[in-house]
């Protein structure tokens, strides 16, 4: 049984408490341990009972406690799952190479395929995140107007803020490449987006062609 409605809850909350449990019986691949878990940990987000919590009182009169729960810390909460990626993006800080210039890029999915990538995502998704780094060697290279490879750190995320489903790719990637002609690391000054946009949609595109063979695809 899941939690009984709390306070404050969300629509987004609410959704789930009253509908998870038909939802994975409609989609199967839904009935897990790990999805349950995220579940649960996400509704008992801002109940103190469940979560724990902190208390404050005036240090002069001991009276007007004040309790802050704790967060779930779950990926599947609207309010917490930035914390993972923060928390991530702190450590990677601490290794990226000294004196080369990173830039965050992010590759979405047209809506007119989001459809597919849900019905395919265990083949899908992982040729996604390949596709992410062909398309800035591409790009870099289109550029530079020579053969340049870069270097990046890809993280998918299936959903938007709004909780709808949105694939798309945050990429934390060096502004150039190694040319390997002449043995040097070439710095891209300044990165056209409009070009950056067609060569994305040009290897997703592709990507899908040769991972899927499908008539919605092809139409």
């Amino acid at each position: 049984m899941l939690l009984a409605p709390a306070r404050a809850w969300s629509v987004f909350q609410q959704i789930f408490a009253e509908h998870w449990e038909t939802f994975q019986q409609a989609h199967p691949r839904y009935q897990s341990r790990y999805y349950d878990a995220l579940v649960h940990k996400m509704l008992a987000c801002g109940n103190p009972v469940k979560m724990g919590c902190v208390a404050y009182r005036c240090l002069h009169c001991g009276q007007g406690e004040h309790v802050v729960s704790m967060s779930c810390k779950s990926s599947l909460c609207l309010r917490c799952a930035k914390v993972s990626p923060d928390n991530w993006v702190s450590q990677v800080s601490k290794v990226l190479h000294e004196g080369v210039i990173y830039r965050h890029i992010i590759l979405t999915v047209p809506a007119m395929f989001r459809t597919i990538f849900y019905h395919n995502a265990a083949v899908v998704l992982r040729a996604f995140m390949r596709c992410g780094a062909q398309c800035l060697d591409a790009f870099y290279s289109t550029v530079q107007g020579t053969p340049l490879q870069g270097g990046s750190i890809t993280i998918l995320h299936t959903h938007g803020r709004n909780g709808q489903y949105h694939p798309h790719l945050h990429v934390l990637a060096t502004s150039g490449g190694y040319a390997a002609h002449a043995d040097r690391w070439e710095h891209l000054q300044y990165l056209p987006y409009a070009l950056l946009r067609r060569t994305g949609q040009w290897h997703l595109l592709t990507t899908l062609r040769q991972t899927l063979k499908t008539e919605a695809l092809e139409r």
